[in-house]
């Protein structure tokens, strides 16, 4: 498969990563409220398969515990999520099938209750769970969790594990530096 998922602190992920990933955290059976609330979609004018769109998360931490992996959960506290505006990107194949997702893209990062922070990460700082920001701490924290101790079994994380457009198209860290 061809896909590849891409944030700010997390990815690449290949098609199984990310499947794993949001099977171990289940973000939506712990905000069982929570809503994109996308909108703005628009076709990238140097791109026709490449449609970028915002998005601005709500919701509320009163589900089912926030599973962390390795048997830590966090309890729900009713925290309410009032997201700050991400850029979302999603790019097709010439099947039309989803190729590339980019998500967490914090456009105002004073707007919101989320610390600055987009997508799952700022989902979890409204739910009270520190997440570090980038440098040795996340890098660490990354490979323990990933090659170490990971929750729900091995995970690749690896950037020789996504598919070969990928690793061609960029060899560049993100802004944050991952």
């Amino acid at each position: 498969d061809d896909f590849v998922f891409r944030g700010p602190y997390i990815g690449p992920l290949n098609k199984a990563d990310y499947l794993q990933t949001m099977d171990v955290f289940k973000l939506y059976e712990s905000l069982p409220d929570l809503n994109p609330n996308a909108w703005g979609f628009s076709i990238d004018p140097k791109d026709p398969n490449r449609v970028w769109y915002m998005v601005r998360n709500t919701g509320t931490f009163d589900g089912a515990p926030l599973n962390l992996g390795s048997g830590i959960a966090i309890p729900p506290n009713g925290a309410v999520l009032d997201g700050c505006p991400e850029t979302f990107s999603m790019t097709f194949d010439e099947d039309r099938k989803l190729k590339h997702l980019t998500v967490g893209y914090v456009a105002d990062r004073f707007d919101g209750n989320t610390n600055g922070d987009g997508a799952a990460v700022g989902i979890l700082n409204v739910a009270g769970v520190p997440f570090p920001k980038p440098g040795p701490i996340l890098r660490c924290a990354q490979y323990f969790l990933t090659e170490l101790s990971p929750p729900g079994g091995p995970m690749s994380y690896s950037p020789k594990d996504v598919p070969e457009w990928w690793t061609e198209k960029s060899t560049e860290v993100a802004s944050e530096g991952y």
